[in-house]
């Protein structure tokens, strides 16, 4: 099993507080997942070139299932 870079997300309290809080925002745990990837994916760079339209895709995706 591969590893998370976010700490939050590597232990079974942690995965549980957060998808609780994505179901009380009303977020998919898969959606807030692939937000802190998008932004892992950057981490080191100087420019976050793209980010911000990864961003606007999956905030979109998320407009459109609700």
């Amino acid at each position: 099993m591969s590893r998370n870079v976010v700490v939050l997300l590597d232990n079974p309290e942690g995965r549980t507080l957060v998808r609780d809080a994505c179901r009380t925002s009303g977020i998919l745990f898969f959606e807030f997942q692939e937000l802190v990837q998008a932004e892992i994916e950057q981490t080191g760079k100087q420019r976050k070139k793209g980010l911000w339209d990864d961003f606007d895709d999956i905030l979109d995706r998320i407009q459109v299932d609700d």
